[in-house]
């Protein structure tokens, strides 16, 4: 029971010292300015309190002032700094080696080296660790002041050099973590970005395919619907029988309408779980062609195998597209030819009339639609005029063996 209760109270400690680290962490983020000015003033403090307990000269606090308060520009303007704290330090060697010698104040130099190598380029932190360690040479071979050994001067020298070389290893580190949180934050917002493209492209696909089929849908029982209230008002007088006719096909035409769209919406509301039409479908859809009125003549080769579904519904919807064209601009008297024909290269899908020739054959929504659907499955479909009169729809659509 102890047991568990340590580990429960270590893992609120680690939690709440994570917690508290990434508080600070973005307090002194949010706050370098302020960090900055108050980097230079406590050590400024410090030296100041010293040297009035030590009763220093006047140098003392000018070279305490000079060193130090080029510290607060340490991030803003790195080599500033540098070359501010560092020709102090210089002067200061020149001037006070030999009397009051190494200042506490000399803090700033290992401050600005690390100043240079975390923020400033990479010249910066080279010359920083450069001017550093010769400096830690000129103290070296000065201090101290009283006299000693060999070993007490290496020792001096070693301190003073280890200083610096742990600031600037720090700052380097510093800047290399800089640099890898910079980049992950980037591919963050690159994922990001890529991200929602994916998504509208997946809107748009989707937008596509809802087009499609309700324009395959709508378009085929629509120009059905027209073509026989058309007829159905000019034979209504002569031939009621004709108009009946005309009417009751139109019927037909709304309710398979109706039924494709409720199947459509289905499929959008609950996924693909209603039965498409395909290629078993097409004499179907001749026949009630036929029964309105159309001259159409069906050839039908039997698949080799089994057909994908896609591929079905593909083969179907450019049949049915194809005799819509027929229906909407070929005239009353055209004739339709539909031909389904299976190769070793594969689909072959033919639909021709004999009626007037339009001249843009490149096709609208529904040849576009059709060339998407075929493309699916590395298809081609083209619109061309037919020698003669008409026009001539094929598709090649490529089956794997």
């Amino acid at each position: 029971m102890s047991s568990c209760v340590t580990t429960w109270v270590d893992a609120v400690r680690s939690y709440g010292g994570r917690m508290l680290g990434e508080r600070l962490d973005s307090w002194l983020r949010g706050h370098e300015s302020l960090v900055d000015v108050l980097t230079a003033l406590v050590p400024a403090a410090v030296c100041v309190l010293f040297g009035l307990v030590t009763r220093s000269d006047t140098a003392y606090f000018l070279f305490t002032a000079l060193l130090l308060v080029p510290v607060m520009l340490r991030r803003r303007q790195v080599v500033a700094c540098l070359t501010l704290v560092t020709s102090v330090a210089f002067v200061q060697w020149l001037t006070l080696r030999d009397s009051t010698g190494l200042l506490l104040a000399n803090v700033a130099v290992p401050l600005a080296v690390h100043a240079a190598a975390a923020y400033g380029p990479s010249w910066a932190g080279r010359a920083a660790l450069a001017a550093g360690l010769s400096g830690a040479v000129l103290g070296g071979l000065s201090w101290p002041l009283l006299t000693g050994s060999v070993t007490m001067h290496l020792v001096i020298g070693t301190f003073l050099a280890s200083t610096v070389v742990a600031a600037w290893a720090v700052g380097v580190l510093q800047k290399v973590r800089r640099a890898q949180a910079e980049a992950l934050a980037d591919r963050a917002r690159l994922l990001e970005v890529e991200r929602d493209q994916r998504a509208r492209l997946a809107v748009m696909a989707e937008r596509t395919r809802i087009a499609r089929e309700m324009h395959d849908i709508v378009a085929h029982s629509l120009a059905v619907m027209i073509a026989q209230s058309d007829g159905g008002r000019y034979v209504a007088a002569s031939s009621p029988e004709a108009g009946l006719a005309a009417l009751a096909t139109i019927g037909d035409c709304a309710r398979q309408a109706l039924g494709e769209i409720r199947r459509v919406l289905g499929i959008l509301r609950d996924g693909p779980a209603a039965p498409q039409p395909g290629l078993a479908d097409v004499p179907a859809l001749v026949d009630r062609l036929r029964t309105s009125g159309l001259d159409v003549r069906l050839t039908l080769e039997p698949a080799p195998g089994t057909v994908d579904p896609g591929l079905s519904l593909a083969a179907y919807r450019v049949v049915q597209e194809g005799l819509t064209n027929v229906v909407k601009h070929a005239g009353p008297t055209a004739r339709a030819e539909v031909s389904v024909r299976w190769s070793t290269a594969g689909l072959t899908i033919d639909v021709l009339d004999n009626g007037r020739s339009t001249p843009n054959s490149s096709g609208g929504y529904g040849i576009a639609g059709m060339r998407e659907r075929t493309g699916a499955y590395g298809g081609t479909v083209t619109l061309r005029p037919r020698p003669g009169g008409g026009h001539v729809l094929s598709a090649r659509i490529p089956v794997p063996a």
